[in-house]
């Protein structure tokens, strides 16, 4: 599919000039996408999950009407929030297909934030998938919560969990997220054992204070060390705005793309 030209398209189709511009904007992250792919000589192509974090349910209508399906949040409070919204909002457009927001063709919320284990429970009720599994507390809390979602018939398939790494070297003992790389295997093995869990694979953010590329690269070893042991285990989330030919070079699977994409994030 020529993503590029269908949001241009898109986007000269247009009824107001918000969905204009992001359809415009969509169609510039995609082309990058696609020259990226066609640099790495690639066979496959990452998915873009659209980052919508600060920006209102409407805009999230926006990129549905659009096209987009998946949008990843930050923050629970206000994706749990954001969720309920957009999905009585794409109800209320679409009355002859109650539950649109539920559909095979619906949004996937991808949860990509820091999480606390008290959150587990509120974002099982929304996530299609948590990139941001990084010790066994909060895999154990988002298990059980998935659990008692599904036997109260607010969840119908287990939970997609990426383990997040961090890819600083060396490794600071700062606690600022992400599972050290030797702790990888063990805390795979503890999500794919898990009765409402599913393992997808690894996420990262690329460090500060490094070229994006080496760190992007040494996910990518990990991810081949992580799907032989566990070959359904083959997403790697990795990739924003600023770096995400790097990533896309190094075998991302999943781009995580809110700037360019929805505009500078409004003050909070």
């Amino acid at each position: 599919m020529d993503f590029t030209t269908a949001f241009r398209s898109a986007a000269d189709n247009a009824d107001d000039a918000r969905t204009r511009q992001l359809a415009l904007n969509l169609a510039a992250v995609h082309e990058r996408i696609d020259k990226a792919v066609g640099f790495s000589g690639r066979a496959d192509r990452p998915e873009l999950i659209v980052v919508t974090k600060y920006f209102p349910p409407e805009d999230v209508q926006r990129l549905f009407e659009l096209g987009v399906r998946d949008v990843g949040e930050n923050k629970d409070q206000e994706a749990a929030a954001k969720a309920a919204a957009v999905t009585e909002l794409l109800d209320d457009a679409h009355p002859s297909t109650p539950g649109a927001a539920q559909t095979e063709t619906a949004l996937r919320w991808h949860f990509i934030g820091q999480l606390q284990t008290n959150k587990a429970k509120s974002v099982v009720r929304y996530a299609d998938s948590v990139h941001s599994a990084d010790r066994s507390k909060l895999i154990n809390a988002l298990n059980n919560a998935a659990v008692r979602a599904a036997d109260e018939g607010t969840r119908s398939r287990p939970l997609e969990v990426l383990l997040q790494v961090d890819l600083r070297s060396p490794l600071p003992d700062d606690h600022r997220g992400g599972a050290a790389p030797t702790d990888v295997l063990s805390l795979a093995e503890l999500i794919a054992s898990a009765e409402q869990l599913h393992l997808g694979g690894l996420m990262a953010v690329a460090p500060l204070d490094e070229d994006p590329e080496p760190a992007f690269a040494r996910l990518g070893e990990l991810s081949q060390l992580l799907s032989a042991e566990y070959p359904e285990a083959t997403q790697i989330s990795a990739g924003m705005s600023q770096d995400l030919e790097a990533a896309v070079n190094c075998g991302a699977t999943r781009l995580r793309i809110g700037r360019d994409v929805l505009g500078e994030r409004p003050h909070h």
